[in-house]
């Protein structure tokens, strides 16, 4: 998992890509951003990217970003 911003990722591996895929995860329905990376420190950056494009994106276009949810804590 990645947090940035409030902003939770869940990082999958696709072992026959052989890349990593962040998505957000704590937005609702609607995924707000997604990243690829071939290892962890690129995953990290490419995360904290597309957050910040999606909010730089809002505020451009003068509307209110998907604010983060909290996430359910399951037992």
């Amino acid at each position: 998992m990645l947090e940035y911003k409030g902003y939770i990722g869940e990082v999958v591996y696709d072992e026959e890509a052989e890349v990593l895929h962040a998505r957000v995860i704590n937005s609702g329905p609607y995924p707000i951003a997604n990243a690829e990376a071939t290892d962890v420190e690129g995953i990290k950056r490419e995360f904290r990217i597309s957050i910040d494009v999606y909010l730089d994106g809002c505020a451009e276009l003068g509307i209110e970003p998907v604010a983060p949810t909290a996430i359910p804590v399951t037992p």
